[in-house]
């Protein structure tokens, strides 16, 4: 009884330093980042509108489901309306990842160095990534489902309020990304007829199903009662389904093959081989507790489609990296007695073990002087209206109160910025303007690039509208036929920092 108490203790302690270790080197990261990620900065002004009493898709335009920035827009409210909450936000989200993909790896068994150096990979390949998205969210709910139905797999004791958890985490996947979550749903309900365990038959499976389904269902049906409730329903409908048709952002696949990172272009390569060596193995190995974890990492790669960025691909290979290390680690294991037994094979293994732990000490030792650094930073030491304590680079500073200043100069003018980065300038003004802070292709609803065209034709006489100099360049989602139109039908009357001003 003692050594059991003893032990459990011993793993809640062990637990408890790693997650603060992963904290530790996460919040290095995203504190220490100088303002500049867009996806960060369009997340944060979906909350803040939400936290300044906005309603999503009637008041301002995004395409997925709201559940983050309701969740995120809640904090700002209550910790205040600061760039820095949504950053504490995302270094406990992607702490949660990390720790989560600890805790999968452990409940297959795998041993701690082995998955403390596989968390370190996927660190640093996740690094310089890592922010506060939705894209993010889904993925530590997946892992979230995969860790609970591994364990439900062995425990052995499944009960209807656990599958009904199981829905409304699914769920929850629909109301942060409608794709993304409609799969991962799919998977959970579609998995458990592979296989049919000793206390599953057949109408236990259209039982626990039905169970699920009305999981899933309770987050929609909340949603639709907030989005009625608000007269947004129509907004919604618009935004992220018959706009979906003007939403022609693509990179294709083969993009991240002839990337020059290599990391990347081997990855790109090697996922199809993962898969098929994963499904070769489960099937031959008849591993039917590991057969949801493989549905759910198919599920899960459905975010490389259509933009098939280094983001979007990581965070949908991390399911199948995790996986395929596990596998990895079971082959390998296989070998240890027979290296074991050889002085050299033994010596180096100890020599990598070593190292290894070495690189995680001077890592983390490496994450406090970050960490320090920031905190002296100059560069967060500004009076820039919601990004206080977010270090910005000087040049950026600059543009951010030329810009500024030019639009107070000119209070009664209405003022547009037509941009990917119009939301850095407008967030420090305090300011929201629909349609023209998310001025992006596939975020203007079902008119399209036509339908905004129309708007600049019908604004007030004297208006002006900021669109990027010729010699900078565009973000590649940028509706080009508005900005073609502006130049061709409006006059150009200055300019200010990086933008070319034109008049109605």
């Amino acid at each position: 009884m003692y050594s059991k108490i003893r032990l459990y203790w011993k793993s809640h302690y062990q637990n408890l330093f790693i997650f603060i270790g992963i904290l530790l080197m996460i919040s290095s990261v995203i504190l220490y980042r100088n303002l500049s990620n867009l996806d960060e900065i369009w997340n944060y002004n979906f909350a803040r509108n939400i936290a300044d009493g906005l309603i999503p898709y009637r008041d301002f335009n995004m395409v997925q489901t709201p559940l983050l920035p309701l969740i995120a827009g809640l904090f700002l409210k209550l910790f205040g309306n600061e760039l820095i909450v949504m950053r504490l936000l995302a270094i406990l989200l992607t702490s949660g990842i990390f720790f989560m993909t600890y805790k999968i790896l452990k409940i297959l068994k795998v041993n701690t160095l082995y998955s403390l150096s596989f968390l370190f990979i996927l660190f640093v390949l996740l690094k310089e990534y890592i922010c506060i998205d939705y894209n993010f969210a889904i993925l530590f709910l997946t892992l979230i489902l995969i860790y609970s139905e591994i364990k439900h797999y062995y425990d052995n004791r499944p009960s209807l309020k656990y599958y009904f958890l199981i829905g409304l985490i699914c769920g929850s996947c629909i109301l942060l990304k409608q794709t993304t979550g409609i799969f991962i749903s799919f998977a959970s309900i579609v998995f458990p007829i592979l296989y049919l365990k000793r206390d599953m038959n057949l109408k236990t499976y259209f039982k626990t199903s039905f169970i699920k389904i009305l999981g899933i269902l309770i987050p929609i049906l909340l949603l639709i009662i907030y989005l009625a409730s608000n007269h947004a329903i129509f907004d919604f409908i618009d935004y992220t389904i018959l706009g979906i048709k003007t939403f022609s952002n693509f990179i294709p696949y083969s993009s991240l093959v002839s990337s020059q990172n290599i990391a990347i272009k081997l990855l790109s390569i090697g996922l199809p081989i993962f898969l098929l060596i994963s499904a070769i193995y489960l099937i031959r190995k008849n591993r039917k507790d590991l057969y949801g974890f493989y549905v759910y990492t198919l599920a899960s790669l459905v975010v490389i489609y259509p933009i098939s960025d280094h983001i979007h691909f990581l965070i949908g290979i991390t399911p199948l990296l995790i996986l395929f290390a596990y596998l990895l680690f079971h082959f390998t294991s296989s070998l240890n007695q027979f290296r074991k037994e050889q002085v050299i094979i033994k010596y180096l293994y100890e020599v990598l073990k070593s190292l290894i732990a070495l690189s995680l000490l001077c890592y983390i030792i490496t994450s406090f002087v970050l960490l320090s650094k920031y905190f002296y930073n100059p560069e967060k030491k500004h009076t820039i209206n919601h990004y206080k304590n977010i270090p910005i680079s000087e040049q950026l500073k600059n543009k951010i109160d030329a810009v500024n200043n030019y639009i107070l100069s000119n209070k009664n003018i209405n003022i547009y910025i037509l941009d990917s980065e119009a939301a850095i300038y407008m967030i420090a003004l305090n300011k929201y303007n629909k349609n023209f802070d998310m001025f992006l292709k596939g975020n203007l609803g079902s008119p399209g690039e036509i339908g905004q065209i129309e708007k600049i034709k019908h604004l007030k006489k004297g208006t002006k509208i900021l669109i990027k100099n010729n010699q900078y360049k565009l973000n590649w989602q940028t509706p080009l036929e508005v900005i073609s139109y502006i130049k061709n039908n409006l006059n150009k009357i200055d300019e200010i920092s990086i933008f070319d001003i034109y008049e109605i």
